[in-house]
């Protein structure tokens, strides 16, 4: 195999289809019930002219504090990879100051 075959690119069809996160299926899950439990409260109040305020405000805030973690989770993660990326780049460049210049005599 030579340099140039290494370096083509592969059919679009043979590209990995990435799957999606976890916190992803979890925003959809929690954005449908979320959804459905509108629903539901909106016919529940045209049927009795009332809703259960106290089950309304505890569902909102159990999906909002569920959002508040993930959100947590993910610039945790970012702020851990970051790092991560910074302290590679300082080892690279400390091993190229230790290196001694090309094309000296």
């Amino acid at each position: 195999m030579n340099e140039t075959q290494s370096r083509r690119k592969r059919p679009s069809h043979a590209k990995k289809r990435k799957s999606p996160g976890v916190m992803n299926i979890i925003l959809v899950v929690v954005g449908l019930i979320l959804v459905v439990f509108t629903i539901t409260m909106i016919h529940l109040f045209t049927i009795y002219g009332a809703v259960p305020d106290t089950l309304v405000t505890c569902v909102f805030a159990a999906c909002g504090g569920e959002f508040g973690i993930m959100g947590w989770i993910k610039t945790t993660k970012e702020r851990n990879q970051s790092r991560k990326w910074e302290l590679d780049d300082r080892e690279a460049a400390m091993k190229q100051a230790q290196e001694p210049p090309d094309g000296t005599c």
